[in-house]
């Protein structure tokens, strides 16, 4: 991340990217994480149809709509593939100098690079025998 808050793309996928969405994304915080996630703009709108769908009666579907849809905002990419995170989103994902864009299929998660390293650390201590998990780990042949 520079100075100005500009994310590059990676070169090896910003043709691939870009073609799909024409460089229209939308980023918004996770519900789960303090990171950011980029949606391409297409995967963004089937999303935020599913939670206008959810119930406004339901206090917990309003938090969840007011923290997506509230902090989510439409992005475009430059010439090089570079886009500007609002000072916000960069605050709500303690994101300072060095990040990591890591994907994940249809989206990718915006992390700050000591934020990253230490959910790694964890991940590699990670079990990951459950019944429940091991039968969808042997469904997808890995």
């Amino acid at each position: 991340m520079d100075a100005k808050g500009r994310i590059g793309l990676p070169t090896r996928y910003q043709e691939r990217v870009l073609a799909a969405c024409q460089g229209k994304f939308v980023v918004t915080v996770d519900i789960r994480e303090r990171c950011l996630v980029l949606y391409p703009l297409p995967e963004w709108e089937q999303i935020e149809a599913g939670l206008n769908r959810l119930p406004a009666s339901n206090p917990e579907s309003a938090r969840l709509k007011r923290r997506l849809i509230g902090y989510a905002t439409e992005i475009n990419t430059d010439a090089t593939g570079r886009f500007l995170i609002s000072p916000e989103l960069r605050a709500f994902a303690g994101l300072e100098k060095a990040v990591v864009l890591a994907g994940q299929g249809k989206k990718c998660e915006i992390w700050d690079k000591q934020a990253w390293d230490a959910l790694q650390a964890e991940v590699h201590e990670a079990d990951f025998s459950s019944p429940e998990l091991a039968a969808a780990i042997d469904s997808l042949a890995l």
